[in-house]
């Protein structure tokens, strides 16, 4: 069973340097065996706070696989590029 990874973007802060970051995104998730399932999109709030921008829904086949793609030290300038574009909280969930 995969595991699933939700990024919530809150908003962002450099359009430049975010686009930039999606044009790398994929192969870096893709280097972990990871996936975007659905591209960032508009969501609509069913209940809670309405604080997402946009949601984007990712897969792993692991969970280490989703906490090396993080933790991979040759993402890490990919990742600072992402923190810096956007301000985004990604979690990971899932049955391993």
């Amino acid at each position: 069973m995969p595991i699933y990874g939700v990024g919530i973007l809150h908003s962002v802060k450099d359009a430049e340097t975010f686009g930039k970051y999606r044009d790398v995104a994929e192969e870096a998730l893709a280097k972990h065996g990871g996936e975007i399932v659905v591209p960032p999109s508009t969501s609509v709030t069913l209940d809670g706070a309405d604080n997402a921008q946009k949601v984007v829904l990712l897969s792993f086949p692991s969970m280490s696989a989703a906490q090396a793609w993080r933790d991979d030290p040759e993402l890490q300038e990919i990742h600072a590029m992402r923190n810096s574009g956007v301000d985004m909280s990604i979690y990971a969930f899932g049955e391993d």
